[in-house]
């Protein structure tokens, strides 16, 4: 009942919104032709009957008209599950469409929920697994499960008439009492199947847990495979081929250790199952027996009675037969429903207030609140440059992240304008056109094509000029240098109010990082910059120079700031 609460609060969202009437109406016409087959079945029931008699009593003007039939039900038969199948692709299709336009955007929201999670240390494993993968998972088993379920009942209802209407009374006697069963076919059909159900919930209720583990290391070998492929160059320069191959044997066995558990519960469950459908298959022919061979029953009741027995044990048998599929599902509801209360329970309120220009006075704390970090009253106005240096691993990086609003675990006040651009020390160079590199995060339409070759121009990229529209790995063919030149680039096409720049002149030389500096800072006169670095030389640009000493916590000081 719990998954099944947690799969309604997934899915609810979709088919409450005003807009979901036409996949409503998709979603009664899949159900409506799916359905159409129990009825298929029930004419063909009836077709067995009547042909297996006809056939006994040797009536050829009978049989040629009832095979013309057959033909006739099976061709119609085959259009519409042929088109049941292609409308409940395309329903799938647009409810996995939503989910994951659903869920990228809290993930990817404005609030920095993929940050967040990182940072809190609250990440579920492989969201991005959780968005590609289990979504799809989700829809398809859902739509599937749902109509083999009422199938499945409608089968029921539909052929327990039948399987009634075959079933003669029996004579009961036991400690010297006498009744009639009416109907005896349908309590044996019942108490068959509830048997078989008892007996496959408990080989099998190890499945759930193995299916949500199997996901993830699933999950966890495709992102080791795409850190490969993403970090080839330094794996290639410092030949550690041989480690990665071992750490992808180590991610392999983690998925065939689990594999094997799986497959051995998965077999134990296949013995019983496969038993199962194979009795099935003739039981009733057994208990109909003594009633064929009493003359009561002719061959083609005899067939009506298999059939509907089969038909009734099978709707009955749901749950044996749909069991993986459940396991697997209830993982998968399992996973996304962490996924989103991990989100949700993130704190989206902003840890700082608009103004204009910059003031702050913090002290920047560990995740565990002990002291990182003390800031002394500061206070930058449109056109400054604060130059942030100390030893590594005091803390600076933090301090640019708690300006940007990103690291919670502070105390004090941050006051500033909204617009702002951070720049950490890894670079995102995704594989797009060196305009779209450019224009991040705006659309690659939000400039213009002259517009960007003078910001490359102005940092020292004209080289580039005729790759402007062409889409490479941008992390591969561009130098460290280059890679920080495009992000002063960004911020001469973003313009924003304040720029926070993590490092962004390690892999240049002090001259040319001077001049990179100089030329953003005349081209955006009103910018406000924050550069740390351990490049003292751009102290000469620098109208606040604030430096960091080591101590617990590491206490900033100013060393001069220029009027």
């Amino acid at each position: 009942m719990q998954v099944l609460q947690d799969f309604w609060r997934l899915t609810r969202a979709y088919w409450l919104r005003r807009q979901a009437w036409p996949q409503l109406l998709l979603l009664l016409v899949v159900l409506g032709m799916s359905l159409s087959s129990v009825w298929f079945s029930v004419q063909i029931n009836h077709w067995n009957g009547d042909f297996f008699n006809a056939l006994q009593a040797l009536d050829g003007e009978a049989i040629y008209p009832l095979l013309l039939q057959f033909v006739g039900l099976v061709a119609a038969f085959v259009l519409v599950m042929v088109y049941a199948d292609y409308l409940k692709k395309k329903l799938m299709l647009e409810w996995r469409q939503w989910m994951t336009d659903d869920y990228a955007t809290r993930w990817l929201s404005p609030a920095h929920h993929h940050y967040q999670l990182q940072l809190t240390q609250q990440e579920p494993d492989n969201p991005d697994q959780r968005i590609a993968e289990d979504i799809r998972i989700l829809v398809e088993d859902s739509l599937n499960l749902l109509v083999s379920f009422l199938r499945s009942v409608l089968t029921l209802f539909s052929f327990l008439a039948i399987l009634w209407q075959f079933s003669t009374p029996v004579d009961l006697s036991w400690m010297g009492l006498n009744w009639v069963l009416p109907g005896y076919l349908v309590w044996v059909c019942l108490a068959y199947t509830l048997v078989g159900t008892w007996i496959t919930h408990r080989i099998g209720r190890e499945l759930q847990p193995l299916n949500y583990q199997q996901q993830r290391c699933e999950a966890d070998l495709r992102h080791l495979l795409m850190q490969q492929r993403e970090y080839s160059e330094a794996i290639a320069g410092q030949q550690g081929e041989s480690c990665e191959r071992q750490r992808l044997r180590t991610g392999f066995q983690q998925v065939a250790g689990n594999w094997y558990r799986l497959m051995r519960r998965e077999k134990n469950l296949s013995f019983f199952t496969q038993s199962y459908a194979q009795v099935t298959s003739l039981a009733p022919i057994f208990f109909a027996l003594p009633a064929f061979l009493a003359g009561s029953l002719l061959l083609g009741g005899l067939m009506q009675v298999r059939l509907a027995f089969a038909q009734v044990a099978g709707a009955l048998s749901w749950f044996i037969y749909a069991y993986r599929d459940l396991a697997s599902w209830s993982a998968t509801v399992a996973r996304l429903t962490r996924f989103q209360q991990r989100m949700a329970s993130l704190e989206t309120e902003a840890q700082w207030q608009p103004a204009t220009g910059m003031r702050m006075q913090i002290s920047v704390k560990q995740a565990d609140q002990s002291p990182l970090l003390e800031m002394p009253p500061c206070r930058l106005e449109a056109g400054d440059f604060m130059l942030i240096e100390g030893a590594s691993g005091l803390g600076k990086s933090s301090l640019l992240r708690t300006l940007a609003g990103h690291w919670p675990h502070f105390s004090g006040e941050i006051k500033r304008d909204p617009h702002l651009l951070w720049v950490p020390q890894d670079l995102y160079l995704p594989r797009v056109s060196l305009k779209s590199l450019l224009c991040y995060p705006q659309p690659v339409t939000a400039q213009t094509d002259a517009a960007c070759l003078v910001a490359l121009e102005q940092v020292g990229l004209a080289a580039l000029a005729q790759d402007l529209h062409q889409e490479q790995e941008w992390r591969l063919r561009l130098s460290g240098g280059e890679q920080q030149r495009v992000m002063w680039a960004r911020v001469l096409l973003n313009r924003p109010a304040i720029a926070l720049m993590d490092e962004t002149t390690s892999a240049l030389d002090t001259a040319s990082a001077l001049i990179l500096i100089h030329q953003v800072r005349c081209a955006c006169p009103e910018l406000i910059l924050v550069l740390v670095s351990h490049q003292a030389a751009h102290a000469e640009e620098a109208t606040q120079r604030l430096s960091f000493q080591a101590g617990t916590p590491a206490q900033g000081v100013f060393k001069e700031q220029k009027v």
